[in-house]
């Protein structure tokens, strides 16, 4: 059976404080084998990870979702441990002029590493959702969001799976168990006592799990769209209060979130980026009560789904 174990490393808007660091997530995905990613990583990443009893090492792929100091300050002090530790295969930097921002990055200083760094641009102007990565078990996508500055929100879904409903194949009149369930998923179909049985008689489709997370931007159609039934959507929550201030720099506030909950139909949300005017997390943790489905994203939390 698969599973998601999501890390929240940091949890901070901009400015980091004593107890809430730098955006960052660690995903993990097993299913026949463990599959690691890093979306955002702002300054501090690497020992948050280290904190959290988690690997550098083993992360696949990393997502940058745009490119202001705190979601991204972490990236060079990772690069330059994973080449002390000896890395050899590739890193995969994903983002929204990652191009450009990944050659800047590479010219400071004197990096040691035997590896190389792969930047992949990630669209961030118009409605459409784009595939960035494909592998036999999810996928992971991405798709514009509203930000000051090029800026994605990204989805980690897993794919739908068929296992055979051994209630149907009972009432079909096939044995228990045998080689011929091995048979009917290579081939799609198989003859039994004259009969030609498909793979579609026998089956139920799991519908996979999916994984959004915001990153900075206000609410806006594309956020939707990729949220839409998501099982976590782990949401830029920067203000908790829309009266005491004017400009909001593309960030949501609780009641923008709190009005779109019934059209995104998602199971939780997870509010996270919070600005570090709020240094009381009892107040928070008081105007959530009246959403079940709504918590605070704290430091080193950890979510399996």
């Amino acid at each position: 059976m698969s599973e998601i174990d999501i890390c929240i490393l940091g949890t901070t808007a901009g400015i980091p404080t004593r107890k809430r660091g730098h955006p960052a997530i660690y995903l993990s995905h097993k299913d026949r084998y463990e599959s690691c990613y890093l979306f955002d990583c702002g300054e501090g990443t690497q020992r948050q990870i280290l904190l959290a009893g988690l690997n550098p090492m083993k992360i696949n792929e990393i997502f940058i979702t745009h490119w202001h100091g705190d979601h991204y300050f972490g990236l060079p002090g990772l690069i330059d441990t994973m080449g002390f530790e000896g890395r050899e295969r590739p890193l995969t930097i994903y983002g929204p002029e990652a191009k450009k921002m990944i050659s800047h990055l590479l010219s400071l200083g004197y990096i040691s590493r035997r590896f190389d760094v792969i930047p992949k641009d990630v669209p961030s102007e118009g409605n459409e959702i784009t595939e960035l990565l494909d592998t036999p078990s999810f996928k992971i996508a991405s798709i514009p969001a509203k930000h000051g500055v090029p800026a994605v929100s990204y989805a980690f879904i897993e794919k739908e799976k068929k296992k055979i409903d051994k209630d149907k194949a009972r009432q079909l009149g096939l044995p228990e168990q045998g080689k011929i369930y091995k048979e009917i998923k290579e081939k799609g179909d198989i003859f039994f006592q004259g009969r030609k049985i498909e793979f579609e008689d026998i089956s139920l489709t799991k519908k996979g799990k999916k994984v959004v997370y915001s990153g900075d931007t206000e609410i806006c159609d594309n956020l939707m769209k990729l949220a839409e039934g998501a099982d976590l959507l782990i949401q830029d929550c920067t203000y908790f209060d829309t009266e005491s201030f004017e400009d909001r720099h593309h960030h949501a506030s609780l009641k923008d979130i709190v009005n779109v909950i019934d059209r995104i139909k998602v199971k939780k949300i997870l509010l996270t980026h919070i600005s570090r005017r709020y240094k009381d997390e009892d107040v928070l943790e008081e105007m959530v009560r009246d959403y079940p489905n709504i918590d605070l994203a704290r430091d080193f939390m950890k979510i399996k789904i």
